[in-house]
């Protein structure tokens, strides 16, 4: 039952998008699934890469921490099907570039040994191609991220992750998750909702944040 899940996953992950399931089959036989709580960490930045992480179910904030130990910077958040800090995966001897923690509960982990998924994948064409595509979309990906932390005003940024996570309703991360997802502080993430709030973009109740102006938090998301 735990191969049969574990092939059922590998065939719907992006990582393996375009694989034979038949190329798949021997890693899921050395599958093995884990459940976190939220809060929980998956692995914690510099310790060695000994196995892969793909998320079943939950969801999983990879982030790094500023030199002083308090800050913290999101680099971004997976969800059912997505790798976590896959690519460390396929270098020899490597370590983690960041921490990763769990922000669910249950969030559920199938992980493979880093090594057999290596040789697998070197030694299949279809799957390094695989491989291959994954990284240079996840890559693309990170430099718009880039870009928006540097080159985008905060309100802009909240916008555009609302607009992304909030439809038709969503319940928001605490403001010190937001704040390290957005690359900002914790009291400027409350400031910003507060006027998005007053200005009737949004509706607030607890954590949990309607859209209400969507084509107004379009343009501030433009910028």
């Amino acid at each position: 039952m735990t191969a049969d899940r574990a092939l059922n996953l590998l065939n719907h992950a992006p990582l393996f998008a375009g694989a034979h399931s038949g190329d798949l089959a021997p890693l899921a036989q050395l599958g093995t699934f884990g459940d976190y709580k939220r809060g929980e960490h998956l692995f914690r930045e510099g310790e060695g890469v000994e196995r892969l992480h793909l998320v079943s179910r939950g969801s999983v904030r990879v982030y790094r921490l500023g030199r002083s130990g308090t800050r913290e910077l999101t680099l971004h958040i997976e969800g059912p099907r997505q790798l976590v800090a896959g690519i460390a995966a396929f270098q020899s001897q490597a370590v983690y570039p960041a921490h990763a923690e769990a922000l669910e509960t249950p969030t559920e982990i199938l992980t493979l040994p880093v090594q057999a998924v290596r040789d697998t994948v070197f030694e299949t064409p279809a799957l390094a191609q695989a491989v291959i595509a994954y990284f240079a979309r996840r890559q693309s990906e990170l430099l718009r991220r880039i870009d928006q932390l540097v080159f985008t005003e905060l309100g802009g940024r909240l916008a555009a992750y609302l607009l992304e996570q909030a439809q038709p309703t969503h319940d928001l991360p605490t403001n010190s998750e937001l704040a390290a997802l957005l690359g900002t502080v914790p009291e400027l993430v409350s400031r910003k909702l507060g006027e998005f709030y007053r200005l009737g973009l949004i509706h607030m109740e607890r954590r949990r944040v309607r859209v209400l102006d969507a084509a107004e938090l379009a343009r501030l998301a433009e910028g």
